[in-house]
């Protein structure tokens, strides 16, 4: 297939205005969507974001290489892409696209960045050669800046200069193109007829199966989210009066009042082009202020994260003194019972010693009895000892008495017996 034949639809619009549900309706066309699509994310893009994975990571790159942020409200020039194609981004973007469309007869794809880097996109549409047509999608200003400040903290006149720069360029820059409007609300109230529409002015084919499953299981009121009339603009002081221009006027194209070809309109959206381009310088600054409030921001957040990391020490230090302390005071409870129980022991060592004192001079009084005891007992062994002398001088002289006596009985015996015989 020759690739000049090959279309490509994009869908142009502002975030938080209803691309991905625009995304998900290409489907009913039997347009390709690829196969790498971002996951739906849970309170954010519920029912999916049906944006390509690859692209939107060129995208992101782009925003790196500028140091831009997704909310950034300065535009985008040529000199800006000039620096790009010098990087490499367009290259590889148009290479990136190229293996996406494939022999896909329509390839679309949607990333809300596209919108503020269509003067990039341009330069990689005209080098792949690719017969590019434009969905354009609006919605209520009050309602993008409502989601985006409850989504991500952005103030409401931010969000606001935001969607104009998302919206004026995907006017002016696709003028000439072939290309339709549509509005979210209308979208979600009535998808028959803006599907229709779509298809009409695209040149494209409404299949009905899809589209039944495309209204009864991704279509609800739920997506809305928010719904507000063209007149709370005008009570909201933070709406630049320009958003309500191009928001009023943009309406009436959405049902089909007033045609994205019609000289009345492109005259305006020369005006509309050129007073942002004016205001260019103002948002250059507010960029530029954004950047260093966010750096100071980051930074202010990073000394916060390191003044909770040390509140966190201090916690676990006060919880370790608590634990260090209630251990202390354990231990002090184990030294004053210890000390309880020195000073009984103390009091029972001088019982003791008290005791030892009575024992030992009670020991000395008996030494002392003992000592007369013995001093008495060698008297009386003296004077034992001086009656057995005596005893035994006794015993000799009464031995000897004996003897004596015992001699002179025998002798007096002998005479008697000696008397008797002579007789």
């Amino acid at each position: 297939m020759d690739i000049k034949t090959q279309r490509v639809i994009a869908v142009l619009g502002m975030h938080r205005s209803g691309t991905s549900a625009i995304s998900r309706a290409m489907r009913v066309f039997g347009i390709e969507l690829g196969e790498r699509l971002i996951p739906p994310i849970k309170d954010n893009n519920s029912k999916g974001f049906w944006e390509d994975f690859d692209i939107l990571a060129i995208n992101i790159e782009i925003l790196n290489q500028l140091e831009w942020s997704w909310y950034h409200l300065g535009p985008i020039n040529a000199g800006h892409v000039d620096f790009l194609r010098k990087k490499g981004i367009l290259s590889r973007a148009a290479k990136v696209l190229e293996q996406k469309v494939g022999d896909a007869p329509v390839f679309g794809f949607k990333d809300p960045r596209v919108a503020k880097l269509l003067p990039f996109w341009h330069v990689v549409f005209e080098q792949c050669k690719f017969n590019v047509s434009y969905i354009i999608t609006v919605r209520h200003p009050l309602s993008v800046a409502m989601s985006l400040t409850k989504r991500d903290d952005l103030d409401q006149t931010s969000a606001y200069l935001l969607w104009l720069g998302h919206v004026i360029p995907s006017l002016s820059s696709t003028a000439n193109s072939s290309r339709v409007l549509v509005d979210f609300d209308r979208l979600i109230e009535q998808p028959d007829r803006e599907l229709n529409r779509i298809a009409t002015q695209l040149n494209l084919t409404v299949n009905s199966r899809e589209l039944h499953e495309y209204k009864s299981e991704f279509l609800d009121k739920g997506l809305q989210h928010t719904v507000y009339c063209t007149k709370e603009l005008d009570l909201d002081n933070q709406c630049p009066q320009l958003v309500r221009e191009v928001y009023t006027t943009l309406l009436k194209v959405a049902s089909d009042q007033l045609q994205l070809d019609d000289s009345k309109l492109l005259s305006l959206v020369d005006c509309w082009t050129q007073e942002l381009e004016r205001l260019s310088p103002i948002l250059n600054l507010t960029d530029d202020l954004t950047q260093k409030l966010a750096i100071a921001s980051k930074n202010l957040n990073a000394r916060n994260e390191h003044i909770n990391s040390l509140k966190q020490k201090v916690t676990l230090r006060d919880e370790r003194i608590a634990v260090l302390e209630t251990a202390v005071n354990g231990r002090d409870k184990q030294i004053t019972n210890l000390k309880a129980d020195i000073d009984t022991r103390d009091v029972r060592i001088a019982e003791l010693g008290n005791n030892i004192i009575i024992r030992d001079k009670r020991i000395e009084i008996l030494e002392w009895a003992v000592s007369g005891r013995d001093d008495k007992i060698a008297v009386f062994e003296k004077k034992v000892a001086t009656l057995d002398n005596r005893a035994s001088r006794l015993a000799t002289e009464i031995e000897t008495i004996k003897q004596s006596m015992t001699g002179k009985i025998l002798q007096k015996v002998a005479w008697a017996k000696n008397l008797l015989g002579h007789h």
